[in-house]
């Protein structure tokens, strides 16, 4: 009897200590929630440094380290850039059912494409960067995912081998093939860089639906490359679009924009209300955030005319 008045004692403290902690910090209790769920070993929640988890999304376990930002963001709220998952998932369904085909350029390692895999008949990923993508390549043998095809080079205009400047220790996201994009990279031997056009025909890519473009500044001249395609296919493009004055390469207007598509593409931006908590999105006109004459970023969402009713301006759509 000692001892169960002893143990309810120490629960009764514990439940008060938390109930404490939830009104004082309730995003300690989030968090130590997060990694007493997630943790590869528990007694990394108590020695405050970064550690090995195993997150579930959208059913595909994704191993990552609270030291990469990446992987930080997908521990903490489930996925990374949430907001555009759930858009590119409900354009999808829309749209082209499960018969579409998704085109991930600047997969790094790989979320957008695991979670793509639930929606599309076939993904198709490129990224040149081995360190991330031997992690891509892990986590789809480990989830037996057979229909996402990895491709290891980038997209461009040309056929060749360019300088990659890897990102700094502590992230995964800012390599690129942009010298000065981002002041912590450095240089690395050159990575292969192909043609869109030439190697969606040597793959024998057949359909293109739907294209997420993450490539740190270098955006324009894999639309460049991809002319041949936009036309023939027309899809729906959300990409990451890098406005930096200093980089020539860089998109420099609306109309620089604009040239970069076929007739009658109409753009959107996602816009910086969404929540990358709950992955509510909110689509504006692109006049209404983008401006091109500072350094900027946005998530822009390039359509064709015929397809502008398939394009929701908020969601997700359940």
């Amino acid at each position: 009897m000692k001892i169960l008045k002893l143990a309810l004692a120490a629960l009764s403290t514990a439940a008060l200590l938390a109930g404490v902690l939830f009104v004082t910090d309730p995003q300690k209790i989030r968090q130590t929630y997060l990694c007493w769920t997630q943790a590869v070993s528990l007694t990394s929640c108590y020695r405050g440094t970064h550690f090995d988890f195993i997150a579930d999304i959208n059913g595909v376990q994704y191993e990552g380290n609270t030291g990469n930002y990446l992987d930080s963001q997908i521990f903490y709220y489930g996925a990374y850039e949430k907001p555009n998952l759930f858009l590119l998932r409900d354009i999808m369904r829309v749209e082209y059912g499960p018969n579409g085909t998704f085109i991930d350029i600047g997969a790094n390692t790989g979320q957008h494409s695991l979670f793509m895999s639930r929606y599309a008949r076939e993904v198709h990923a490129f990224e040149p960067w081995e360190p991330v993508l031997k992690r891509f390549r892990r986590t789809v043998d480990k989830n037996q995912i057979k229909n996402i095809t990895i491709h290891p080079y980038g997209l461009g205009d040309e056929n060749a081998k360019k300088p990659f400047f890897k990102p700094a220790d502590g992230t995964l996201l800012t390599g690129s093939f942009v010298e000065g994009f981002k002041p912590g990279n450095s240089p690395e031997a050159g990575l292969e860089i192909q043609k869109g056009d030439d190697a969606f025909e040597k793959s024998h890519i057949k359909a293109v639906s739907v294209i997420k473009m993450d490539i740190e500044g270098y955006e324009k001249l894999a639309l460049l490359g991809l002319r041949a395609t936009l036309n023939r296919h027309r899809p729906v493009v959300i990409f990451e679009l890098t406005i930096d004055l200093k980089i020539p390469v860089s998109i420099k207007s609306k109309q620089d924009l604009t040239a970069l598509f076929p007739e009658k593409y109409e753009f959107l931006v996602i816009s910086k209300k969404s929540d990358p908590a709950t992955g509510a999105y909110f689509l504006e006109p692109i006049d209404t955030e983008v401006r091109f004459d500072q350094s900027e970023q946005h998530d822009i969402v390039a359509y064709p005319l015929e397809r502008k009713d398939s394009i929701p301006r908020q969601g997700p759509k359940r």
